[in-house]
């Protein structure tokens, strides 16, 4: 048996170095074989990310968002564009976009108010500065610094927002006519197809590693920012066999035309061998980073139920149907107030179907608080609507 999940030893300056056991946060309990998730940013010290334990539940949301890189398109070598050529072509012109992160965090112990520092990866989304990575990089930084691939100059980043919800940050660096990244539609991912990851792993800067899409509709479950002990599921990450280490928190997923499709984020560890990368998905992280640019903070809808993702084999064996069987409704929520019950099973919202490619968590996301949605909903046999008003999400 593997230990339980834990942070990976981190890279020094200039060679890793195999430090004292970091302290424990709190850990999900391991939910299947002999491996764990760890999040992937490398450090120096405590410092703290995101811990993850997989769990066996297949999700995937679409959202359409694509966008366009604002790097030179790619060129054929020899007016061939061979994965050779694809991955040489997006290391050379993508790479510039990609940058190193160093944090710096002063420990919280009374006794010995010790800095810690820390390495991540980030890219570059719009040529002004501003700059995806992810949460668990750069929360409880108290500084942080930017290190371009084509300039030796180091630049301070200022925290432009955070989602740790779905383990995604904004920073901004004061820069103009940077290199930078455009997205690309993960809806449209295929299993087998290639995936290029650059990053810092072990704080080696712009280190590129190509593999393929492993498997999509991904749920990994990591700790709850808003409870202690808790546990919340990040949905629909990307499984890939780039090879993924610490120090690659943040980095882009990049597919062969070099647009961003994930942002790479944990590691599975295996007894033995490299292991399984996952990053967060494309559309999803897009959508957050474009909220936090232009508000500084994420609105999320609100309906006010627990429930549980049914699919076909389980809808069937509980004599249900296909969709969100709802375990839970708060008092006084918008679900509450529109009548929704515990034992309902949530099988559309407007006419989205809710099912394993399309969460209901995911499905809702679609839509901004204050948004008047139909629910339908399969109660005592039958199907039923109901209009309700959703929230803002606490």
């Amino acid at each position: 048996m593997a230990s339980e999940p834990q942070y990976l030893p981190p890279p020094t300056e200039p060679a890793p170095v195999s430090p004292s056991p970091v302290q424990p946060v709190p850990k999900p309990r391991r939910r299947r074989g002999i491996l764990g998730i760890v999040a992937i940013s490398a450090v120096v010290g405590a410092l703290a990310g995101s811990v993850a334990t997989i769990v066996v539940a297949p999700r995937l949301i679409k959202v359409t968002s694509t966008g366009n890189a604002l790097v030179a398109p790619l060129a054929p070598i020899n007016n061939t564009l061979t994965e050779e050529s694809a991955v040489i072509n997006v290391a050379n012109l993508a790479g510039k976009a990609v940058v190193e992160i160093k944090t710096t965090i002063t420990s919280a112990d009374t006794f010995l108010q010790q800095e810690q520092h820390g390495i991540g990866s980030g890219f570059i989304v719009r040529s002004d500065g501003y700059i995806v990575t992810n949460n668990h990089v750069v929360e409880n930084a108290r500084q942080l610094q930017i290190i371009l691939r084509d300039q030796a100059k180091k630049y301070d980043a200022r925290v432009v927002g955070t989602s740790p919800e779905d383990d995604i940050a904004v920073l901004k660096i004061d820069a103009q006519n940077l290199p930078s990244l455009g997205w690309g539609d993960s809806s449209a991912l295929k299993v087998g197809q290639l995936a290029i990851a650059i990053g810092s792993p072990l704080g080696q800067q712009n280190s590129v590693t190509k593999g393929v899409i492993s498997a999509l509709h991904r749920s990994i479950q990591v700790p709850d920012p808003a409870s202690v002990g808790g546990t919340e599921n990040i949905l629909n990450a990307i499984q890939t066999d780039a090879q993924i280490n610490p120090g690659n928190s943040g980095g882009p997923l990049l597919n062969s035309a070099g647009q961003v499709i994930g942002v790479n984020f944990a590691i599975e560890q295996a007894q033995a061998g490299p292991g399984l990368g996952f990053a967060l998905d494309g559309n999803a992280a897009h959508d957050i980073a474009n909220q936090l640019i232009q508000t500084g903070h994420v609105n999320r809808p609100y309906l006010g139920v627990t429930y549980q993702q049914l699919d076909e084999t389980a809808a069937a064996a509980n004599s249900l149907v296909v969709g969100a069987l709802v375990t839970e409704v708060s008092s006084g929520s918008p679900a509450d107030r529109a009548g929704i019950k515990a034992h309902d099973v949530v099988t559309k919202v407007n006419d989205q179907a809710i099912d394993d490619d399309h969460p209901l968590k995911d499905v809702l996301r679609q839509f901004a608080p204050g948004t008047r949605v139909t629910v339908t909903i399969y109660r005592g046999g039958k199907s039923q609507t109901l209009q309700v008003t959703l929230g803002t999400h606490p």
